[in-house]
């Protein structure tokens, strides 16, 4: 069946996206990894929710709308970038002992504010604005989704993208949130801090200078 053979290239190519490492990755990682599991799940499903908007996005022309409006389009990457480099300074910051010798508390006033809305949030906002987002449901997806569907293959694509964003995203959190791994964290946390801030600035700068 054509639409079996479109559903599973679309699962295939989504599932490459999601396994290269990111911005998601790194947020998820590291919050895990600072026993801030209830935060990391809620980020998750705020993560999904942007997936969600994306797929529905452009599966309602939104390539088609960034193609024909290029100022639209460069807002939405600025906007991306500028998040990316925000919140990787912020984790820079904390990786910085402050002038007592104790470590800042910077990430964790992003997604553990005792707000599970904030993490949702950061999630969302992560979601949105990750580049490797933009690119992905703009190009790649617009070009392999059908050019005529049925409404029932659309929801179907709408639920793979649910069920495997999900689902890899919250195996970042299982991971990640392993007893060993947290105990080695603990004793690097300051450099894996800085190494996960210095690579969020650097997709963000990467996607002012790249296009």
């Amino acid at each position: 069946m054509p639409y079996a053979s479109s559903l599973l290239l679309l699962a295939a190519v989504y599932l490459a996206v999601l396994a290269s490492p990111g911005p998601n990755f790194f947020i998820l990682s590291q919050l895990s990894l600072d026993g801030r599991q209830r935060d990391a799940r809620w980020t998750v499903l705020g993560l999904v929710t942007g997936s969600v908007l994306w797929v529905v996005l452009s599966m309602a022309g939104l390539s088609a709308l960034l193609a024909s409006h290029p100022l639209v389009a460069t807002a939405v990457r600025l906007l991306g970038a500028a998040y990316l480099v925000w919140y990787g300074a912020m984790l820079l910051r904390s990786a910085w002992p402050s002038r007592g010798g104790q470590q800042r508390n910077g990430p964790r006033s992003l997604a553990a504010t005792h707000s599970a809305g904030a993490a949702y949030r950061v999630g969302l906002m992560t979601g949105l604005t990750n580049p490797k987002s933009a690119v992905f449901w703009t190009s790649a997806f617009a070009t392999l989704l059908p050019a005529v569907s049925p409404a029932w293959f659309k929801v179907l694509v709408v639920l793979m993208v649910l069920l495997l964003s999900l689902g890899w995203h919250l195996g970042i959190t299982l991971v990640f949130g392993l007893p060993a791994l947290r105990q080695r964290y603990l004793r690097l946390e300051r450099a894996i801090n800085g190494m996960a801030g210095g690579a969020l600035v650097l997709l963000g700068v990467q996607r002012v200078v790249g296009r």
